[in-house]
């Protein structure tokens, strides 16, 4: 029952519809040539991209002038005839100048990566371990024409709430000074809402009381972030967006480190297509994933929300059999993630201490998610 729920609530896209998206996600927005990514908040190929960072900066000091009637065409083949048309439409399709980074930032950054990379070498740890996820000849049918759906539809629902346009922005401050961890919270805020509405996808989820929904999100979401994040950073670059100076600037040198680790730590699962955001799911019917249970919030229907995470475990489950060579290793990736989601959790509950002593005046400025999903109520 619980099955052929699932399959037939989710809309499944029609194969010209999936196919039209990967097009346009992979064409340069400036000028249609094939994207290289997301950079300064819109999909761009390299040129662009390079000419975007030139020029930008330029405005106020360089007069831009358009030979023609100021709406040239812009193409692959046309994009160096007219830079004042050019620079004009990378503003049109939304890309952000303040995303730049000053020659300042840039070589603080360069400096933070070659410490990082000194770190790495000091201990030896390479840079990814092996990674057991191989497409095996295993024929597909090992997953039934139901988890097939359900999996694709759980794909479509991430790309259209997490991995969308409006979710790949950089972090709308400048490292200086002023910087405060409030300030920082509410530059991550909209990445909470198109986390929850991924979830809000899942029809067992909205089927819930609201308080048992507002509760699960209480007692998981942080976590959960954290492989949000991982799963971010790998489909937008960790060049273009991550400013780890930022994080290094707003947190603790040893909390900074730790928080590195755990997404780090997090990089052999974000290849898989699916894997990371199927155990989002598994997650999200915790009971709690906080270690602190002075702050977790009541769940009723536990019986109910437990046959709703097992359904899931074991469709997780399939796919991991399904996608990696043998059952020794399909169990070496379980126990192995289970191992390092154990790690964050500590890492979560340090996070939340230093976050719980921020001071009142920012806690009024923090944005109504942020302040759901960190504060208790004493602290609100």
């Amino acid at each position: 029952m619980l099955q052929s729920n699932i399959s037939t609530t989710f809309v499944c896209s029609s194969k010209r519809g999936r196919k039209k998206r990967r097009k346009e996600g992979n064409e340069c927005l400036v000028c249609g040539a094939e994207s290289v990514g997301i950079n300064f908040g819109v999909y761009t190929c390299a040129p662009c991209k390079a000419f975007f960072r030139r020029n930008a900066t330029k405005l106020g000091s360089y007069e831009f002038i358009c030979k023609a009637d100021g709406d040239c065409p812009i193409t692959s083949d046309t994009r160096r005839s007219c830079n004042c048309c050019r620079l004009a439409k990378c503003f049109r399709v939304g890309m952000d100048k303040k995303c730049i980074r000053t020659d300042d930032e840039r070589l603080e950054r360069n400096q933070l990566i070659e410490y990082n990379r000194q770190k790495r070498a000091e201990t030896k740890e390479p840079i990814y371990l092996v990674n057991l996820l191989k497409y095996s000849h295993k024929p597909y049918s090992l997953l039934s024409s139901n988890d097939q759906i359900l999996l694709q539809n759980i794909t479509n629902a991430y790309e259209q709430t997490c991995i969308s346009l409006r979710y790949h922005v950089h972090l709308q401050m400048k490292n200086d000074d002023t910087l405060s961890i409030g300030k920082f919270m509410n530059s991550v805020s909209h990445m909470y809402i198109a986390l929850v509405d991924y979830i809000k996808c899942i029809p067992e989820f909205t089927n819930l009381s609201i308080n048992t929904r507002i509760s699960l999100l209480k007692n998981n979401l942080n976590q959960i972030f954290r492989l949000n994040s991982a799963l971010i950073i790998h489909a937008t670059g960790p060049v273009d967006d991550t400013n780890t100076v930022v994080f290094k600037r707003v947190f603790p040198d040893d909390l900074y480190l730790e928080q590195c680790r755990c997404v780090f730590n997090l990089i052999p699962f974000v290849y898989d297509p699916i894997l990371l955001k199927l155990i989002i799911i598994v997650l999200i019917f915790s009971t709690s994933l906080s270690t602190r249970y002075d702050i977790n919030q009541q769940i009723n229907s536990i019986e109910n929300i437990s046959s709703i995470q097992d359904f899931y475990i074991e469709l997780l489950w399939r796919y991991i059999l399904y996608r990696c060579s043998t059952y020794r290793q399909s169990v070496q990736l379980l126990t192995l993630f289970i191992t390092r989601l154990l790690h964050s959790q500590i890492v979560n509950e340090k996070l939340s201490t230093y976050i719980s002593q921020i001071s009142p005046n920012q806690v009024n400025q923090l944005e109504p998610i942020m302040k759901a999903m960190w504060l208790d109520e004493k602290n609100k």
